[in-house]
């Protein structure tokens, strides 16, 4: 669920004694000694020290340097479970800033390990991934029922992380970290979440993304596209989806006041698909087809969202402007197949590809009731890590096809509710929703921020809350606004340059 991106992160600290400057190692990296989490036994621990480490590919949180580390890793149980979790914590040689950044996972996946622990100790802080004792690859055939897997992967192993991640830190430098970071998108947003849900005292800023929280519902609800295919009948093509797409784009695209090529609040956007029945599309090569009041009601289902049979609403649907290809397309969405066979069927490798609505239905009230409170990461109460001074920035694609921005917003507006106005949420809590981005990037609007922690550090540090957040890419620029205030062309100027935009 997390795409290759490239996010340089040059961050410089509060304290001016920190500035440039690297703290001695008190301990050396082979006398480190590990003291496991309360509810946790040590199975094995190792530190060396590594040289020139790099990183090979796009990386998701940083650049990725050569860097000098002490590589901690750590081997933990519980009970008589019979885990055996890793942690690996990146402690650099030199050059550390003070600061510690967890990281977060994707899919099924729990932590990234030197894919972002390479870049965030380019950045200068001591990091830490686990794997919560599952594969890395994301096969949930193997622990779906294991009560101890599911708790570390869902919440456990990344405080469990934290704990040890800060303490080394201590250990290591002689100090503690003067303030504690995490980073993560989609699995990782929702962690970090999940983090000031559960955790309130582990960290002073927390950047979840894309956060996919309300689990135990979009996960159901990612299957609805192939669901309405399915129950549809003669299953509607991509290169149709498709075009209906760019339609209800150009429908919508001067609801900001430019012509752009991207809708920058869908919620505004009233597109019909029934409006482009009989317009003709050419798909495969040279053929011509025509949009028929079928491929209409087809697309227009998926994006009015999850419903029963009664028209009950549900979930979130796809909105205007994203790309149905991960969902509407056989087999479809893996971690929904996943969430379906294993956790909700307890049948591993079931072909679950011609669910029903009624099926699906069924099964969204299933995984609500038995999996609700364990996965949703969806509780609004944040007091306790407002009261603890923390502080969160989530920024979500508006044409995220896999983790609907809806629901982000949901979530956004019961906190709201919850503490008592917009005023006071913006104390803890702001959110931005940036159009024509993707699942963690991607899609064809300005892409993710060149330093996404920089605001949220100036935010924790300094006191300085982010009103917009600066997203360019795609030979475009945006300052994304702070929701609910949107942009808006300015009536003049370069379309393409971020100047050329304001919020309203």
């Amino acid at each position: 669920m997390l795409p290759p991106l490239g996010i340089f992160l040059a961050l410089g600290s509060l304290l001016q004694y920190c500035l440039g400057s690297s703290f001695p190692h008190s301990t050396p990296c082979s006398s480190l000694t590990v003291t496991p989490p309360d509810g946790a036994t040590l199975v094995n621990a190792t530190a060396t020290e590594r040289y020139n480490v790099t990183y090979v590919g796009p990386t998701y949180n940083g650049v990725a340097g050569s860097v000098n580390i002490c590589d901690v890793e750590v081997y933990l149980t519980h009970g008589d479970a019979g885990d055996a979790v890793r942690f690996a914590i990146y402690l650099p040689l030199d050059g550390w800033n003070g600061r510690w950044q967890g990281t977060g996972g994707g899919g099924f996946a729990a932590g990234g390990f030197d894919f972002e622990l390479v870049p965030a100790v380019t950045s200068g802080y001591s990091a830490g991934a686990t794997d919560a004792g599952v594969n890395l690859a994301g096969d949930t055939d193997v622990w779906y029922n294991s009560t101890q897997l599911v708790e570390n992967f869902v919440h456990l192993s990344f405080h469990e992380m934290t704990v040890l991640g800060k303490d080394l830190s201590e250990r290591f430098y002689g100090r503690k970290p003067e303030y504690s970071y995490w980073f993560g998108c989609s699995t990782g947003g929702r962690q970090g979440m999940s983090e000031a849900q559960r955790y309130p005292e582990d960290y002073d800023g927390i950047f979840a993304a894309s956060p996919a929280i309300n689990w135990d519902r979009l996960t159901v609800a990612d299957y609805w596209p192939l669901t309405v295919q399915n129950q549809g009948g003669e299953p509607v093509s991509l290169c149709k989806l498709g075009a209906i797409g760019n339609a209800s784009v150009n429908a919508c695209d001067l609801l900001d006041g430019a012509a752009d090529g991207l809708i920058s609040n869908p919620l505004q956007c009233e597109f019909d698909a029934k409006s482009v029945v009989g317009m003709e599309v050419q798909c495969d090569g040279n053929t011509v087809t025509t949009i028929t009041e079928h491929d209409a009601i087809v697309w227009n289902k998926i994006g009015n969202g999850f419903k029963d049979e009664r028209g009950k609403f549900l979930w979130y649907g796809l909105q205007p402007g994203t790309n149905y290809q991960n969902q509407a397309i056989q087999p479809g969405f893996r971690i929904s197949i996943q969430w379906i066979a294993d956790f909700l069927l307890r049948s591993p490798g079931l072909d679950v590809s011609d669910i029903k609505q009624d099926e699906l239905v069924d099964l969204f009230h299933e995984s609500v009731s038995k999996f609700g409170d364990l996965w949703g990461t969806d509780n609004p109460d944040l007091s306790a890590y407002h009261a603890r001074g923390g502080k969160i920035l989530t920024w979500h694609g508006w044409a995220d096809d896999l983790v609907s921005p809806l629901g982000t917003l949901d979530y956004w507006k019961r906190v709201v509710d919850l503490a008592g106005g917009e005023k006071n949420t913006d104390e803890f809590y702001r959110i931005f929703m940036a159009p024509g981005l993707g699942h963690c990037g991607n899609g064809p609007g300005p892409q993710i921020p060149v330093d996404n922690l920089a605001p949220l550090v100036e935010w924790v540090e300094k006191g300085k809350a982010p009103e917009t957040i600066l997203f360019s890419g795609n030979g475009q620029s945006r300052n994304i606004c702070k929701f609910p205030k949107i942009l808006e062309y300015r009536g003049s100027g370069n379309v393409s340059d971020a100047a050329s935009w304001k919020c309203v």
